[in-house]
C-alpha cells in the first residue's frame, strides 16, 4: 500500500533536522518490512509550542492535508506514536478522524501496540491522571481483590465485613432473588419490576424508590453470582453468591433476546430537558421518541416518528400516572408564555434570568462534565473496535456544541433579538438562551405554568 509518514518533534538536545532525519529513516524501515511503497514524509517542529495543535501552528500537518486533498487518494499514514497526533485523547481523536475521513488509514510505527487509538489509552491516560500513580494504586487494588478484600462500596445485597472481604446483606438477600426471579422466571420487564417493589414500599439502600437504572444494573452485575470482576482480574468464588451462574446467564441471554438488533436511534435532543417538571408528583419530564411503522389500506407501509415530554416517574418508577404532552404542542406553549412574561418583566424594569447566573453555570459545567464522560466512553469502544471512526467524529460535534453553548451562556444577550431570531438559532443557543431566562415549567395535563 502507498504509505505516507508523519512526524512531530521537540527539542531533547538533537536538531530539529537530525530527529526529522531519523524519523524519516524509521519511516523506510517500516515500509521496507511490512511492503509498503513510501510515497512521502511531512513534519512539523514543536519545540517551544506544546500548546499548539491548529493547522495554523503545524504547517508540515497542513500540507499533509493538502496532499491527500489533492491526490484525491486513500494511503497509510504511519506516525512513531499517537504522540505525534495530538498532546492528549481529544486532540489524537479529531486528527484521526480528519485524516480518515478521506479514506486514508492511520498507524502507529508500534509492533505491540500499532492502532493509534489504542496507542494513545495506553501511553496518555485520562486527562488529569497520573499513569504512573494510577497504576500504583490498580497494583495495590489487585493485590486486595486478590485477598477477597472489598474494594469501593459494594452493591445492593452485600457490605464490605469488618475484616474487609465481601459478605451478604440478609435483608436486601431476598430483594436481589425476587428481582432475579421476576425477570428470568416470571418474565417481567424492567419497570414492571420497579413498580412491584415500589408497591410493595420496598425501598433502596438510601431509602429511595426503585427505577429501571438500578434494576438493569443489579441484573447485569456478576458481584452476584460470587465473581469480582475489575481491572482485568475475574476471579470466581471470591465471595458468598446470592445467585446462581446459572441463572445470572438466563438473565443475559433474556437481556439480548429483549434487545432490537440492527437498529441504530439517532435521537435528536429535546429543546425542554431539565426544565419540565411534573405538576402531579414534581418529579422531572423527560423526552421520549416512538417510532411506529402500520399497514396501509393499500397494502403499503408507512412509519412515522414522534416525540412528547412524560413524567419520569411513570418511565421509570411506575409511580405516576400517564401524563404526557406531544413536543411541538409544549414547546410552542413554552415559548409564548415566556415570550410574554419577558415583556411584563421588561416593562416592569425587572430582567430575568440576572440572578441565576451560578445556577447556569452549574448547569453547563455538569453538561461538559457529561460530555466528556461520553467522549471518553466513545473513544475506548472505537478502541476495542467496538465503534466506527466516524461515529467517535459525533461525540466530538457534541462536545464542541457543549463547549459552545457554555460559552454563548456567559455573555449577555439582547433578549428582543433573541426573540427575533429564534428560528434561525442553533440548537445550543436556543438551550442557552431558556437555562438562562427559564427557572421552572410546571405541567399538568390542561395548563403549563411557565416560571422565569
Amino acid at each position: 500500500m502507498r504509505a505516507i509518514g508523519y512526524y512531530r518533534v521537540k527539542d531533547s538536545g538533537s536538531s530539529p533536522e537530525q530527529l526529522g532525519e531519523h524519523m524519516g529513516e524509521q519511516f523506510a524501515d517500516y515500509c521496507k518490512r511490512y511492503l509498503h511503497q513510501p510515497m512521502t514524509t511531512f513534519g512539523d517542529d514543536i519545540s517551544g509550542d506544546e500548546s499548539s495543535t491548529g493547522t495554523s501552528a503545524l504547517p508540515g500537518y497542513r500540507q499533509l492535508l493538502d496532499y491527500l486533498k489533492e491526490s484525491q487518494s486513500s494511503f497509510l499514514i504511519v506516525v512513531p506514536d499517537a504522540t505525534h497526533l495530538g498532546d492528549d485523547l481529544e486532540a489524537v481523536a479529531r486528527t484521526m478522524v480528519r485524516l480518515e475521513s478521506d479514506g486514508s488509514k492511520v498507524t502507529c510505527n508500534d509492533d505491540d501496540m500499532p492502532d493509534p487509538l489504542q496507542n494513545a489509552l495506553a501511553t496518555m491516560g485520562v486527562k488529569g491522571v497520573s499513569r504512573t500513580r494510577s497504576e500504583r494504586i490498580k497494583e495495590s487494588m489487585r493485590e486486595r481483590a486478590l485477598m477477597g478484600k472489598g474494594l469501593g462500596k459494594p452493591p445492593f445485597g452485600y457490605r464490605n465485613g469488618q475484616d474487609g472481604t465481601v459478605e451478604v446483606v440478609p435483608e436486601e438477600r431476598p430483594v436481589v432473588e425476587l428481582i432475579y426471579r421476576l425477570y428470568t422466571k416470571d418474565g417481567i420487564g424492567l419497570r414492571l419490576i420497579a413498580q412491584h417493589l415500589n408497591e410493595r414500599e420496598i425501598k433502596t439502600r438510601r431509602g429511595g424508590n426503585w427505577n429501571m437504572v438500578t434494576i438493569r444494573d443489579i441484573l447485569k452485575n456478576s458481584t452476584y453470582m460470587g465473581t469480582y470482576t475489575r481491572f482485568g482480574l475475574r476471579l470466581p468464588k471470591s465471595h458468598e453468591a446470592i445467585i446462581s451462574p446459572q441463572m445470572f446467564r438466563t438473565a443475559q441471554d433474556e437481556t439480548r433476546a429483549r434487545k432490537p438488533v440492527g437498529r441504530v436511534v439517532n435521537s435528536q435532543p429535546f429543546l425542554l430537558s431539565g426544565m419540565l417538571f411534573c405538576g402531579y408528583c414534581n418529579n422531572k419530564m423527560m423526552g421520549v421518541t416512538r417510532r411506529q411503522s402500520w399497514k396501509r389500506k393499500d397494502g403499503r407501509r408507512s412509519s412515522g416518528v414522534y416525540r412528547y415530554y412524560q413524567c419520569q416517574s411513570r418511565n421509570n418508577m411506575s409511580l405516576c400516572q400517564y401524563h404526557t404532552w406531544r413536543a411541538p404542542l409544549l414547546e410552542g406553549t413554552v415559548m409564548s408564555q415566556l415570550k410574554y412574561a419577558l415583556k411584563v418583566g421588561a416593562a416592569n424594569g425587572n430582567e430575568a434570568g440576572t440572578d441565576r447566573a451560578d445556577e447556569i453555570k452549574a448547569v453547563w459545567d455538569s453538561r461538559m462534565k457529561n460530555a466528556d464522560r461520553r467522549f471518553l466512553q466513545a473513544m475506548k469502544r472505537a478502541a476495542k473496535g467496538e465503534m466506527e471512526l466516524g461515529v467517535l467524529g459525533e461525540y466530538l460535534k457534541e462536545l464542541d456544541k457543549v463547549r459552545r453553548g457554555a460559552e454563548n451562556a456567559r455573555r449577555p444577550k439582547d433578549v428582543e433579538a433573541s426573540l427575533s431570531e429564534w428560528d434561525s438559532m442553533d440548537f445550543g443557543d436556543q438551550q442557552g438562551f431558556l437555562l438562562e431566562h427559564l427557572a421552572k415549567v410546571i405541567v399538568q395535563d390542561d395548563s403549563v405554568d411557565v416560571l422565569v
